[in-house]
C-alpha cells in the first residue's frame, strides 16, 4: 500500500479533511492527512481529543477497501488497532498494552490512543473508510475532563519524532492491510485482536445503563458487537455505547 503524505500545520479536523478530499473526488486510497494542531478533534461520540500542538500524532488515513464487505466493516478497525499496539510496543516496553473494545489503546489502563472510523457504504460494499488516529506521543499535561490521559514520553522519558513515528505506523497498518488483501483470513485478524483485548477472558463489572454486572469477555463477532458471559452462564452481545467498564 502506497500513502501520500498531505502535512498541513493547522487545521479544524483531519477526518473533515479527508472527508471533503472524498466529495470532491480528489481523494486516493493512502492518502494520508496530517496535522500538527487540529481546531476540532473529536474522539468517539461528542468527546473531544484534547492535543497540544506539535506534540502528538494526529492523522486521518483514507483506505478503499473494496476487498472487505460492509458487514465487515469491523476488520478495518481489528487492523488499525493491531497496528498501534505493535508501534507503542516498540517504544514502552514491559508495560500492559491493550486495545479497550472497541478502538482505544490503553496502557496499564490509561488512554494512550484512539481511532475515529468513518465508512461510506454503498451496496454491500465500502467505498471509502477514513480511519483518524489520534496518538498521545510527547505531551506531558492534560488539562481537558479526559478521565485517563498518559503519552509515550511518560515511559520513554525523551521526546520522539513523529515523523518516525508516523512512518512506523503506516508501515504497520500497511504490512496489516496487504496481509489481509492478500489472504482475507478474517479469523487469523480476529484473534491477534482478541489477544490485546482488554480485560479479555477476565471477571470484571459493567454497567449496561441500568444495572451493573459481572461479566467476561469471550469473544468478539464481525459485526464488532462485544459478547460477554455472564455470571448465569449467559452470552449477551453488546454494540457500541451499550456497555460501560467500570473500575
Amino acid at each position: 500500500m502506497q500513502f501520500n503524505i498531505i502535512n498541513i500545520p493547522e487545521i479544524e479536523s483531519t477526518n473533515i479533511y479527508a472527508k471533503q478530499l472524498i466529495d470532491s473526488g480528489d481523494a486516493s486510497e493512502g492518502d494520508v492527512v496530517s496535522t500538527q494542531y487540529q481546531k476540532q478533534g473529536r474522539g468517539q461520540g461528542d468527546n473531544f481529543w484534547e492535543s497540544e500542538p506539535g506534540s502528538n500524532l494526529l492523522v486521518s488515513i483514507i483506505f478503499q477497501p473494496k476487498m472487505i464487505q460492509a458487514s465487515q466493516q469491523f476488520v478495518l478497525t481489528q487492523l488499525v488497532s493491531i497496528a498501534i499496539v505493535d508501534l507503542i510496543k516498540e517504544y514502552v516496553i514491559n508495560e500492559e498494552i491493550k486495545v479497550k473494545w472497541p478502538n482505544d489503546i490503553w496502557i496499564n489502563g490509561k488512554k494512550v490512543a484512539g481511532i475515529l472510523f468513518q465508512n461510506f457504504v454503498k451496496g454491500s460494499e465500502i467505498e471509502f473508510s477514513i480511519a483518524g488516529i489520534g496518538i498521545n506521543v510527547n505531551q506531558k499535561r492534560y488539562y481537558s475532563e479526559a478521565p485517563n490521559p498518559i503519552s509515550i514520553i511518560h515511559f520513554t522519558d525523551k521526546s520522539i519524532s513523529l515523523n518516525v513515528l508516523l512512518n512506523k505506523l503506516l508501515d504497520n497498518i500497511g504490512t496489516n492491510y496487504w496481509n489481509y488483501k492478500l489472504n482475507q483470513n478474517c479469523q487469523r485478524l480476529k484473534s491477534e485482536y482478541i489477544h490485546n483485548l482488554f480485560r479479555y477472558n477476565e471477571w470484571a463489572t459493567y454497567s449496561d445503563g441500568k444495572n451493573f454486572f459481572q461479566g467476561k469477555i469471550i469473544e468478539v463477532d464481525g459485526f464488532g458487537r462485544l459478547t460477554v458471559k455472564l455470571k448465569n452462564g449467559n452470552d449477551k452481545k453488546f454494540g457500541f455505547k451499550e456497555i460501560e467498564f467500570i473500575k
